[in-house]
């Protein structure tokens, strides 16, 4: 099984490549993802009341428009080796604002759901394109630092000592039980994420092993 999937990250690696290599496609999802963060940035500052908080917060507050504004950088440099921990943070962050998303449309929002489906599902989609370029990630500070960031978004997202929450999280501490559902979902999720993203390496050495 393990071998199965090494062979399939390996050879999604590949075609990825040679898919951004092409300027034009590059170009489109650049200017895409730069078009969905500048939208995701608007809501929080229209809906959600982003200012009311001070400037120095405002980056922990729109969770996918960040981690879509992330992807632009993964796409400038994904072949450099130097930034291996920054696809490991954007892949992260984009599996957990999609998921996240998701449950916040099931269980609260009044939104178009088609389009907001949709523009997730492309982040989410993107998000998991980045696992091929993770084959070289070894631990380091930065790994550490990632993964500690992760948890901090967690904190303040479900805790808030700052009372830095969503307006349609706000309340979930008086439900007790759909409160406990999504902390544990996101939490649990993201660990996955990041067992995922630091199992990418042994897998392709695996790869390379039963190759040669």
């Amino acid at each position: 099984m393990a071998a199965m999937i090494s062979r399939a990250i390996n050879s999604l690696g590949m075609h990825e490549r040679r898919v951004l290599s092409n300027k034009w496609f590059l170009f489109l999802l650049i200017a895409g993802n730069l078009l969905g963060a500048l939208i995701g940035f608007q809501y929080y500052f229209d809906i959600i009341g982003i200012t009311d908080f001070p400037p120095y917060l405002w980056i922990l507050i729109p969770d996918c428009p960040m981690a879509v504004f992330l992807l632009i950088g993964f796409y400038l440099q994904g072949h450099d080796q130097r930034y291996l921990n920054y696809n490991f943070f954007v892949f992260i962050q984009g599996v957990r604002g999609a998921i996240f998303t998701y449950l916040i449309v099931a269980n609260f929002s009044s939104l178009d759901i088609e389009i907001v489906v949709l523009g997730h599902t492309f982040l989410l989609l993107q998000a998991f394109l980045i696992l091929p370029f993770l084959a070289n990630l070894q631990v380091t500070k930065a790994t550490i630092l990632s993964i500690i960031l992760t948890f901090f978004n967690d904190f303040m997202d479900f805790f808030g000592f700052f009372s830095l929450t969503p307006p349609t999280l706000a309340q979930l501490p008086t439900i007790q039980p759909l409160f406990s559902f999504f902390l544990v979902t996101i939490v649990g999720l993201d660990i996955l994420m990041v067992v995922i993203g630091l199992s990418i390496r042994p897998l392709s050495e695996r790869y390379i092993r039963t190759k040669n």
